[in-house]
């Protein structure tokens, strides 16, 4: 048995993206992924941003990745992954001509679904931000003085983490060998400004040679969410939580975010006016 502190060889997909492939058994690994409804591009015709998370340690990603690759490849038709635009639109790795349909392609997201719901509550944990475009644009146009969107969502989401992290592990992390490793979905607009305010918050807390929350944080990088289960599982939580603020019972998707809420443990903030 190994000792809490050893490091061993990452096993999960997600770890072996990390900048090194051992890991301690404390080490934190959390996907990210944001979600806007029409265009894609902030500053276009959005009603509600959200980005999501998700936090857990190696094991419990490598447990993760391998129920939900069979999850994927035991649908029929088989699915590559999860893509929630996708499967709404029925494109790409949804196409109807693959043979999907909206009750086969949200029947393999609701089997992710039930496989969540089953996880330890105590070793994984969803957070989500969702802020209102339009409310937020309002009040700026009325002078108000805001952080912008993509600051509101990583402070409410991705810095939230953190705080999860030293309350769930409390005397059990090792604040100066165990670290927490971000994972966000490729050409992520969340990325670069975290990054950059992780870095100063390091600097600052060596400047003053004084250890700090953000000393945990020694990776926050880009992946594809093809390939990596924790994303898609971030993107689902992202587009059922924007998809509940319009949508009324009988639509597609209505529901979905608040059956996650009911089994997954969540942190979450939704900015309204």
């Amino acid at each position: 048995m190994q000792e809490p502190y050893e490091r061993a060889r990452a096993k999960s997909r997600i770890a072996q993206c990390c900048g090194r492939v051992n890991l301690r058994k404390g080490d934190i690994l959390i996907a990210l992924r944001a979600y806007l409804d029409s265009s894609g591009k902030l500053g276009g015709k959005d009603d509600f941003i959200t980005l999501a998370a998700v936090a857990a340690n190696d094991d419990m990603w490598t447990e993760f990745e391998t129920a939900w690759d069979k999850i994927l490849l035991d649908h029929a038709p088989p699915a590559k992954y999860i893509h929630m635009r996708e499967v709404f639109r029925l494109i790409d790795g949804f196409d109807k001509d693959k043979g999907w349909d909206h009750d086969k392609a949200f029947g393999v997201v609701d089997e992710c679904l039930v496989y969540m719901s089953h996880l330890d509550k105590k070793r994984f944990c969803m957070f989500y931000c969702s802020v209102d475009l339009r409310a937020w644009d309002k009040l700026r146009a009325e002078t108000y003085q805001m952080p912008d969107p993509v600051e509101l969502c990583n402070q409410y989401c991705s810095e939230t983490v953190l705080g999860w992290y030293l309350s769930r592990y409390r005397g059990v992390i090792d604040i100066h060998n165990d670290t927490v490793k971000y994972f966000f979905d490729k050409d992520e607009y969340f990325k670069e400004p975290f990054e950059a305010k992780a870095k100063r918050e390091r600097e600052l807390s060596e400047g003053r040679e004084r250890w700090g929350i953000w000393n945990l944080i020694v990776q926050v990088s880009a992946v594809d969410m093809r390939n990596t289960p924790g994303i898609q599982a971030a993107d689902i939580i992202a587009w059922g939580r924007n998809r509940e603020t319009f949508t009324k019972p009988g639509d597609i998707g209505y529901g979905l975010a608040h059956i996650l809420r009911q089994v997954v443990p969540s942190h979450s903030v939704v900015w309204d006016e």
